[in-house]
């Protein structure tokens, strides 16, 4: 008897399988984050060559185009995401079974076993790519594949670790990976691509709780101590909300003390309206699933608010 789940046989189904395994929705913000980071280093320095040259790494010298860098830059961003969804993945199965059965993983069109392999390569590539950036880049895509590792990966699995989970998704997603676009044309040393970061950060910290209001049931039967298994859907919405609007303070100060240009505030108070509105979504909807994206309506706006700052950002530069 032929086994009903002989790959060989379902190609087109299995190339989809990768395609899902990434996420592709996910990867658009890395992509956009990539493009806003480095234009804004590109505007600040007035320069398309870095501020550092690279003579320890020789190596390095030949792809001295500044389009080479930036797509590759971008290349490599995008890359790693989609390593850490996938790799996300393969440890979440247990909880996808229960959750989310019809991803790749645990619809068994795609083996566990081929998930760590896909995400090692995408891991790979992503510094492969990085290495044609500059060290600064490497050292920052270095620091974000550990902590996507350490998000995901047992024993230390920081997604299980209540507060500590949402904070290791703001830092690299929000502030780190914005940095490193940065790095791709600036440098690291300038504090603009760190308050920008900061903003995204805060933002994230409360924001991941829309992901994780559709995940209650496995998250709570496999000891993953998210906001709302901790606390509830109710109390979880109430202690993330200050981080939805909080940032935007933050954006209307730092354009106070003259660490960002005059379009800074109108825009902090338009991601203010919008965060009210994406709490009440949250509020309505939180917790309805939307197979297309695998999370709430709630977790897509979040996700077009977060690419619509990295925008905005660029274009308060332009301005």
């Amino acid at each position: 008897m032929k086994d009903p789940w002989d790959r060989t046989r379902y190609a087109p189904m299995r190339i989809r399988g990768l395609i899902d395994l990434l996420r592709p929705f996910t990867l658009l913000a890395p992509a956009v984050g990539g493009l806003s980071g480095a234009f804004i280093a590109l505007l600040a320095t007035g320069s398309l060559e870095p501020p550092y040259i690279d003579a320890d790494l020789p190596f390095l010298h030949w792809p001295t185009l500044p389009m080479y860098r930036l797509i590759s830059g971008i290349i490599s961003l995008v890359m790693l995401n989609a390593a850490s969804n996938a790799l996300n993945q393969v440890y979440d199965l247990p909880i996808d079974i229960v959750n989310k059965s019809y991803r790749p993983i645990p619809s068994k069109v795609i083996t566990s076993k081929e998930g760590v392999w896909f995400a090692v390569i995408m891991y790979a590539f992503a510094l492969w790519r990085a290495a044609f950036v500059n060290r600064w880049f490497v050292l920052m895509v270095s620091i974000l594949v550990i902590i996507t590792i350490l998000y995901s990966v047992p024993p230390v699995r920081l997604k299980k670790r209540l507060w500590i989970s949402n904070v290791s998704i703001a830092i690299p997603r929000g502030m780190l990976g914005f940095v490193a676009a940065w790095s791709i044309m600036g440098d690291i040393s300038d504090t603009t691509p760190w308050v920008l970061g900061s903003i995204m950060a805060i933002f994230l910290i409360g924001s991941t709780t829309t992901k994780d209001v559709t995940d209650i049931k496995g998250d709570r039967m496999y000891g993953i101590r998210t906001l709302p298994v901790q606390y509830g859907k109710k109390r979880a919405i109430i202690y993330s909300s200050p981080f939805l609007i909080a940032p935007f303070f933050l954006m209307a100060f730092y354009w106070h003390i003259g660490m960002l240009p005059a379009a800074a505030l109108p825009l902090s108070f338009l991601f203010a309206l919008w965060s009210v509105v994406l709490i009440v979504m949250l509020i309505r909807e939180g917790d309805r699933e939307d197979r297309h994206f695998e999370n709430s309506p709630a977790w897509k706006q979040m996700y077009l608010m977060l690419m619509g700052m990295q925008v905005c950002f660029l274009v308060m530069y332009l301005i």
